[in-house]
């Protein structure tokens, strides 16, 4: 008889733990890999738009995608909101690319997404972003031409590579970097869609995290040559002037730039030393030691309109600051090098060499 309360007793709890709830620990199923994001900005409201792209099913040929868009004040309430729309459990910490519409970018800026992203473990400070020309929702929704898997699509545009050189591949960790060091500004390559493909277009300048304006793919070459303490371009069209005037394409180019600052910012000057390496040229432009002069006289005037542009706009998209604070003495502060970085006096060396000869014309 005691055997039997024992067992009833038994059975009785585990019908009462039964009823219980359990979390089920999710299979690779339930998982939603998320990979890229887009940030909206809503006229009407003032509130941010955050849709993500989430595969479904992939074939050989095929990809089935699915956006969730979801709409709020903060970036971090539409996060919790897609949580709760997405049946699947989110994955966000392998996202590797975020769009941000120009009007985003120009209204709300990068701040609220950078500090949002820097203070959750969860997220990806990797994450390559770029400004889109209209709604960056429109990119992950497009469908394009010979491109199936639009993910991957997206994503392989966005990975650095030489044939896209001038475009100033940036990510949420040197976008922080930048504008926390008060020593630069960040800039993000232009991203656009027309007739069913995507391609970037310049770069976007930015000071305080707000959007200020864009440069052309030409300006977008000098920059990269200015910013990289050794640089790689692809390809740069130039426009030589002289006797007889040519526009010509370099097969490869290949630099190294120096700042020398006298590191006085009541009276700030600085001498920029670039030195250029060819790889032959389109056309043939006579010997080389002239043609060298030629080129040498073409990039001092362009980084010349270049620094001009970037004063009058008061953005240190090259990072001059960096050369000041190493030879500055005592406090510095990045508000007192924005006052400064317009009052920079600077000289501009330029030399270049000619390591294959060009082609006939």
């Amino acid at each position: 008889m005691k055997n039997f309360f024992r067992v009833a007793l038994l059975i009785t709890c585990l019908v009462q733990l039964s009823s219980c709830t359990q979390f089920q620990q999710p299979s690779i199923e339930d998982y939603a890999l998320v990979q890229v994001v887009s940030f909206d900005f809503i006229e009407s409201t003032k509130e941010t738009k955050v849709s993500v792209l989430v595969p479904q099913v992939i074939t050989r040929d095929k990809e089935s995608n699915k956006v969730y868009e979801v709409k709020d004040e903060t970036i971090a309430g539409a996060l919790n909101k897609l949580s709760m729309k997405i049946d699947k459990l989110m994955v966000p910490s392998q996202l590797k690319v975020g769009l941000v519409s120009q009007r985003y970018a120009e209204e709300k800026g990068m701040k609220e997404l950078t500090e949002h992203f820097r203070y959750n473990p969860r997220l990806s400070m990797n994450m390559m972003l770029a400004v889109t020309e209209g709604e960056a929702v429109d990119i992950i929704k497009g469908k394009y031409a010979d491109e199936p898997k639009v993910n991957e699509y997206i994503i392989s545009l966005m990975t650095p590579r030489i044939n896209k050189s001038f475009a100033a591949f940036t990510n949420l960790q040197d976008v922080d970097y930048r504008t926390s060091s008060g020593t630069s500004d960040p800039t993000l390559p232009l991203l656009i869609k027309e007739d069913q493909q995507l391609s970037f277009r310049g770069n976007v300048l930015f000071r305080d995290f707000k959007m200020q304006r864009i440069l052309t793919n030409d300006k977008s070459n000098i920059l990269q040559l200015l910013k990289e303490k050794r640089g790689e371009l692809l390809t740069v069209k130039m426009d030589l002037k002289g006797p007889e005037r040519k526009q010509v394409y370099t097969r490869s180019l290949k630099s190294k730039v120096r700042y020398i600052s006298n590191g006085d910012l009541s009276d700030p000057k600085v001498t920029v030393k670039l030195n250029i390496q060819m790889d032959g040229l389109s056309a043939d432009i006579g010997e080389n030691s002239k043609s060298e002069k030629r080129i040498s006289q073409y990039f001092k005037t362009e980084v010349n309109k270049l620094m001009a542009e970037l004063q009058k706009e008061k953005v240190d998209a090259i990072g001059m600051g960096e050369a000041f604070r190493r030879s500055h003495r005592g406090d510095w502060s990045g508000e007192k090098w924005r006052q400064t970085f317009p009052k920079v006096r600077y000289t501009t060396e330029v030399t270049t060499e000619i390591m294959e000869e060009g082609m006939s014309q």
